[in-house]
């Protein structure tokens, strides 16, 4: 009877390690099926992936199978270890697949318009109007005019620039005006009049269509440029918002060299689809990042097929991500950081080595009236910041934030890289291993007082680009997509 028992005993134990054996092979098989699906690891590490985990099955089979006691405790301390391993492992790998499918392509941006009235008028609401003044210019004007319509028909008169629009709700010669919430902002930030006589009885959000920016170039062996954008504001990445931040980079896959060449927001030029008065780059973004690439193609007189755009949460998320960042800053300035409420919290950067956290980066690199050469150094600044969060991300560390990286950065950029093409370069950077030289610039120029389209009736601070230095970027741009 005893005999019995203890046969029936051992079998059950053999069941039991079998059935870990067993798990543990199941479990080697998912990892391996999803770095498959990842498309991230080059085909020999797949091949080495493969043969490591087919031993490691092998072994566990081995350990758990024997009757012998030593070698099913072995075995079964190796299979807890192995259990969380491979759970872990499992963990970064769908914290990636999600990360790359949540990757935003802005098709579609948002445009916020405002029906603003004088300040001591009665109106307060669309009902309340009998007219109202707007300027053709941008994509979504037709929609937000179509929403007003619906509450009540009013006489619409379209005027040439947004100062007269701004003059003919100040003078008396309507009722209200409709204006681009970020546009709007602007002019509060220039007009006195405007900023002090000014409320918003209405706030309309429409969808406009961006036109697809869609290349298909093959990124790990051909040069490409790409327009890294940050926007001036925070939240949803499809709001229609000034470009705060202009690099263009240039990339030779082949003999891994990157060329990182910033552009002022202040830089006087023609945006792309105007005529007449130049003006700053930063309004470029007003109209979307299609127009702002289009623009900088027209500058430096090089195809630029790609664009990665982020915003104020973007840039505090990653460093904070990161732990934060450390810069050189050359001297000692002040300055500010504005809460999403409006307050304002300043902060003093010493000369030499300063951390900072996220912040205190995005006060550092949105700095311009402290600075010596004003928004030139901002533009170096932008760069200091970029290349700091460059080393961390590339330093063996990265792997213990991993998944603290991906959830800041999930949401808050778009691009219209392909996910392919992303997966390429990845793989492309962990089959050679590649050391990236990169090279900095700053495009120069000198400061001035000029009129511009978005203000045609005042003189606004303006870079004017020095032509000379222009030119050389162009040889150094077509020198290394030529090497």
């Amino acid at each position: 009877m005893k005999t019995k028992k203890v046969k029936k005993l051992k079998i059950k134990k053999q069941v039991i390690f079998k059935s870990i054996a067993f798990f543990i092979i199941g479990l080697s098989c998912l990892v391996f099926l999803f770095f498959v699906r990842l498309e991230l690891l080059p085909f020999k590490y797949l091949a080495m992936l493969f043969i490591v985990l087919l031993l490691i099955d092998f072994m566990m089979y081995f350990l758990l199978s024997k009757k012998n006691y030593k070698l099913r405790m072995i075995g079964s301390i190796l299979s807890i270890f192995l259990i969380f391993f491979f759970s872990v492992l499992m963990y970064y790998q769908n914290a990636t697949i999600s990360f790359l499918h949540q990757i935003s392509f802005l098709d579609i941006e948002t445009e916020a318009y405002e029906v603003i009235v004088k300040n001591n008028s009665s109106y307060g609401s669309i009902k309340d109007l009998k007219s109202i003044s707007y300027v053709d210019d941008r994509k979504g004007i037709s929609k937000a005019l179509k929403e007003v319509s619906k509450e009540k028909q009013l006489k619409e008169t379209d005027l040439e620039d947004a100062s007269k629009v701004i003059d003919s709700l100040l003078n008396n010669k309507v009722d209200a005006i409709i204006m681009e919430q970020e546009e709007a902002n602007l002019y509060l930030e220039m007009i006195q009049d405007f900023r002090e006589n000014y409320k918003i009885i209405k706030t309309i959000s429409v969808d406009v269509q961006n036109e697809r920016i869609m290349k298909d170039i093959k990124m790990t062996s051909t040069p490409f440029s790409v327009y890294l954008t940050g926007i001036d504001t925070y939240g949803k990445l499809n709001k229609v918002s000034r470009s705060d931040v202009n690099i263009v980079m240039t990339v030779n896959p082949k003999t891994a060299k990157i060329l990182l060449i910033s552009i002022p927001r202040d830089y006087y030029v023609q945006i792309s689809g105007t005529t007449g008065l130049k003006d700053k780059l930063t309004h470029a973004g007003l109209k979307g990042v299609d127009v702002s690439m289009k623009t900088i193609e027209n500058i430096l007189e090089t195809e630029i097929p790609y664009y990665v755009k982020i915003n104020f949460t973007s840039l505090i998320d990653i460093v904070d991500s990161l732990e934060g960042i450390d810069v050189d800053n050359p001297f000692e300035f002040t300055a500010y950081y504005q809460e999403e409420d409006g307050k304002y919290v300043y902060y003093k950067f010493l000369e030499g080595q300063n951390h900072l956290d996220g912040k205190k980066a995005l006060a550092y690199v949105r700095e311009r009236y402290g600075l010596r050469e004003g928004d030139i150094a901002r533009a170096r600044h932008q760069h200091q910041v970029i290349e700091s969060m460059t080393r961390k991300l590339m330093s063996p560390t990265i792997l213990t934030k991993y998944t603290d990286l991906l959830n800041s950065i999930e949401g808050n950029f778009a691009t219209n890289i392909s996910i392919s093409s992303i997966k390429s370069l990845i793989e492309m950077q962990l089959e050679k291993n590649m050391k990236w030289e990169i090279e900095s610039i700053v495009l120069t120029g000198s400061e001035s007082k000029e009129k511009t389209a978005a203000f045609p009736d005042l003189y606004s601070s303006v870079i004017i680009p020095d032509d000379e230095n222009i030119s050389e970027i162009i040889k150094k741009i077509n020198t290394l997509k030529e090497e």
